[in-house]
């Protein structure tokens, strides 16, 4: 059955000249990311095609391969053809699908965050990918118009936003010329600030890794007779000329890392609004995010080893639901900015945010150190001894290895601190390489449980675990491990409604502490 819509019944939505009442389809590019997206989802059948054609004979395998690839384009032209989208009264409306028709009605007020991006292709044809999310599409964008004109998209969202805004408010149209919510306050990056972001990104480690990982791939690859003369060649050269190679190769590594957070962080400018924060930033693929402040669980602050010296911190917010940036946990708010100038920074874009541990604020007791050094050396320590069975004159490596791990666990130590102040959480723990502070409100926290394996039961201490509504849909979990259980029980009691149990509860473990 076709849904048919009397278009003399409703209030035309009419933007600066843009229209949506009438059906409207994609530019024609879109054509493009379908038959892309249609060839990344059947690459497995599309290659044992191949082969098993490919043993036949050649000629099956060009027919084979002449047939699926004219069947992916007609596909995607007939997909492009069947997709399209309009506005009626408050809804956006979407029809899709070649054999299965789809329909989706989406009401103005349900939609919580639009975000624009753009790639090359998008750039050529002034195109933009237009994903609009709604509280329901935690694993993806509720809808995506992967390519549509720039200023169609911006109309498109105006008129969203106002159908939004008077379906929330229950009032009648405004009559004035405001389309876009007021610029509050605005902060772009410096290139400076790049530089030293991709400088002590630490992105040369995970690209180190990647070599170690996928190198011993490339004899699949590489002929063995190639690999044998390289090896062959290499071991001839000097020591002095093997170190230089590898500096070089290092220097390298951290240049391509400098030139990556300038390509994606390139631009960045973050924008307050009345009700969100808008963020766009990217200098191949622009990227347009809008956060809600609604939707904010939490604001948090992340160092790693090389920027903890220098005072450097990357700000980005833990958000409920939505599609935002894959490559990321967390939307970055801003990708580097000294300590000094976070407090002023939260002051202008989030007024109710504050995070700034005090001296009060509680810290581990000393007893718990071990766990934090046992922690890091338990495992690598394992390996290494067994290898040191077979390799006992690099007795060395081991040991220097164990004076890092104990140093860095010591650290994770010292880092743990908790204050609570009013209705707000802030706490600084250590995860992986990385020193993570984040300030929270108690209604923001879905979850706090408390543990305590027989150990620590013994040493008189407790873990908590927090949740918070993630980006994912599965949550965002932080631990302060081995807290002194007088400070866990109230932290508890801090977050709990029912105070009076938890002080029940409290006393109780008290008491049994005391008989053991």
């Amino acid at each position: 059955m076709t849904y048919k819509h009397d278009e003399t019944e409703t209030t035309a939505p009419i933007h600066n000249g843009h229209s949506f009442t009438k059906r409207r389809r994609l530019h024609p590019a879109a054509i493009i990311f379908r038959f892309t997206l249609a060839l990344k989802e059947t690459v497995f059948g599309l290659g044992i095609g191949f082969i098993v054609t490919m043993k036949e004979s050649f000629i099956a395998f060009l027919l084979f391969g002449g047939a699926f690839i004219l069947f992916l384009i007609g596909y995607s032209m007939l997909s492009w053809w069947k997709f399209t989208y309009y506005v009626y009264e408050n809804e956006l409306r979407i029809e899709q699908g070649v054999f299965i028709r789809k329909k989706r009605f989406i009401s103005f007020h349900r939609i919580h965050k639009i975000d624009m991006t753009a790639n090359l292709i998008h750039r050529l044809f002034k195109l933009t990918n237009m994903q609009i999310d709604t509280a329901s599409s935690s694993g993806g964008a509720e809808v995506a118009l992967s390519a549509v004109k720039v200023t169609d998209a911006t109309a498109l969202r105006n008129v969203i936003q106002k159908g939004k805004s008077q379906t929330d408010s229950k009032e009648k149209p405004s009559t004035g010329n405001k389309e876009e919510e007021t610029i509050l306050s605005t902060k772009k990056v410096t290139w400076k600030n790049l530089f030293i972001a991709g400088s002590t990104s630490g992105s040369i480690g995970f690209m180190i890794l990647a070599v170690l990982a996928f190198g011993p791939q490339l004899e699949q690859v590489i002929p063995t007779s190639a690999l044998n003369k390289t090896f062959q060649f290499v071991v001839t050269l000097s020591i002095i000329f093997l170190v230089v190679a590898i500096c070089l190769l290092l220097v390298g590594l951290w240049v391509l890392g400098i030139a990556g957070t300038m390509i994606k962080y390139g631009n960045f400018t973050i924008e307050k609004r009345e009700k969100e924060l808008f963020i766009k930033r990217g200098l191949i693929e622009t990227k347009e995010l809008t956060i809600p402040f609604d939707r904010i669980q939490a604001i948090g602050l992340e160092q790693s080893l090389i920027r903890q010296p220098l005072g450097y911190v990357k700000v980005y917010a833990v958000v409920a639901g939505g599609s935002f940036d894959r490559t990321e946990a967390f939307p970055v708010l801003f990708p580097l900015i000294h300590k000094k100038e976070v407090p002023q920074f939260l002051q202008t874009f989030m007024e109710d945010h504050v995070i700034e541990l005090q001296q009060d604020a509680i810290r581990l007791p000393n007893r718990s150190r071990k766990y934090f050094i046992v922690k890091q050396l338990l495992f690598p320590m394992i390996i290494f001894c067994g290898l040191l069975y077979f390799f006992p004159s690099f007795a060395w490596i081991p040991s220097l290895l164990a004076v890092l791990l104990g140093w860095y666990g010591n650290m994770g130590y010292k880092d743990v601190r908790v204050q609570t102040e009013g209705k707000s959480l802030t706490f600084q723990i250590r995860r992986l390489f990385d020193r993570v502070t984040v300030m929270t409100y108690k209604r923001r926290i879905q979850s706090l449980k408390l543990t305590a394996h027989p150990w620590q039961k013994k040493d008189g201490l407790m873990s908590v675990h927090l949740s918070l509504i993630g980006s994912s849909g599965l949550g965002t979990h932080y631990t302060v491990s081995h807290m002194e259980i007088e400070d866990a029980m109230e932290l508890a009691e801090w977050f709990s409604y029912q105070q009076s149990v938890v002080r029940e509860e409290r006393q109780i473990e008290g008491d049994m502490l005391c008989e053991e």
